[in-house]
């Protein structure tokens, strides 16, 4: 699929047909985790045939190392067997086409936005489109620059069981907030997730359905103290809202060499908590199976949510 035809439409309906299957690359025990990227194994499989699988990945200004990064996150993408994948700091629209043109059975959308001088860092959706429609993708709360520097993506995601029926249906929204510490873009990380939730009230209250997912990189942490959290709106609201990553604080999603946090987060509306069931979300240490990872792949590691409500 190309992006340069993709971004200038504000519909796109896929039609499932044939098997509804899940792409899986054969395994390979001869891995050694510091391979070309043309090997058909890095890292460990996380996707099952049964659950459904969403994660939320920053892949740090993709492609980092050109050609290499993207033959990189290629493998990885086939050997973690995710169905869905919220991606943010997406930097090339061409690395992106040509990604997805390597993984058979896999398609995509990305923002339209970009920065005054051009250049971008795209939120996008990528998925394995024999069993998974994304439609309607586009973004939102464009008019608040001071919030969101990169407005959010937002699409309707359709998950079907084997059968072609539909299992799970919600409304996806991808975000990539203010980066960098201290209190003036903490006050403007405060005043996205403020309106974020405004937003999603207002849809579920006209009517959308209301099977919210939010992913992305927040450049926050849930666990900070009350008078500087920037997430106080959504974590009070406990009734309507659940983030999956709350309680995984010893778990780091941003690796940097200075730094290390959980600031990549996967939020759910109430609603959706029946298709999570018994599910668990966790961060993948691709790093620690792959040595080449931070050098070639990204400084944040992805999140996974396995959603074991559902069967597919």
């Amino acid at each position: 699929m190309d992006f340069r035809n993709i971004l200038s439409i504000t519909l796109t309906v896929f039609v499932l047909s044939g098997c509804i299957t899940r792409i899986t690359d054969p395994p390979n025990s001869g891995n050694n985790g510091n391979g070309s990227g043309n090997e058909s194994t890095l890292v460990k499989t996380v996707g099952t045939e049964s659950s459904f699988e969403l994660a939320t990945w920053n892949i740090e200004w993709f492609p980092k190392d050109g050609p290499a990064t993207v033959n990189y996150v290629k493998t990885l993408i086939r050997n973690l067997d995710i169905d869905l994948i919220g991606v943010a700091e997406i930097a090339n629209v061409q690395s992106i086409n040509t990604l997805l043109d390597s993984l058979d059975g896999w398609s995509g959308t990305l923002s339209n936005d970009t920065y005054s001088d051009g250049s971008y860092q795209k939120t996008g959706i990528l998925y394995k489109s024999s069993f998974i429609s994304v439609s309607n993708p586009h973004n939102i709360l464009t008019d608040d620059w001071y919030a969101f520097p990169r407005p959010p993506l937002t699409a309707y995601v359709q998950v079907h069981d084997r059968n072609g029926k539909i299992v799970f249906d919600f409304n996806m929204i991808t975000v990539h907030l203010k980066a960098m510490g201290g209190s003036d873009n903490e006050a403007r990380r405060r005043a996205a997730v403020e309106s974020l939730k405004v937003y999603i009230d207002e849809q579920i209250s006209a009517g959308a359905d209301a099977d919210f997912i939010v992913t992305g990189d927040w450049n926050d942490r849930l666990i900070d103290d009350a008078n500087v959290n920037v997430f106080t709106s959504i974590l009070n609201d406990t009734a309507d809202y659940t983030f999956l990553t709350d309680g995984l604080n010893s778990q780091y999603s941003y690796i940097s060499t200075s730094y290390k946090s959980l600031i990549d987060h996967i939020l759910i509306t109430s609603d959706a908590r029946t298709e999570y069931g018994n599910g668990t979300t966790k961060v993948l240490y691709l790093d620690q199976e792959f040595s080449k990872y931070q050098t070639e792949v990204s400084d944040h590691r992805p999140v996974v949510s396995i959603f074991k409500g559902i069967t597919l």
